[in-house]
């Protein structure tokens, strides 16, 4: 599973070769993380699946305020 510090406010994952895999368990922790307010996912290919799993962690999450998802 993936941990996010719960002091950070910035999640910065561009031109990591993000996977399926990683894209369940960022959604997981998004899901229970209350102070992350940006997620740069720049670079990085996301399938239906990845923005399946990234849309409904988001309606759970309270304090994202910015997601990049440019190539």
């Amino acid at each position: 599973a993936l941990t996010i510090k719960k002091s950070s406010t910035t999640l910065d994952v561009c031109y990591n070769r993000i996977n399926a895999e990683a894209y369940k368990w960022l959604s997981e922790a998004l899901t229970i993380n209350d102070t992350l307010t940006t997620l740069d996912l720049s670079c990085n290919k996301i399938d239906s699946k990845g923005c399946q799993l990234l849309s409904e962690a988001i309606k759970i999450n309270n304090t994202l305020e910015t997601l990049i998802i440019s190539y």
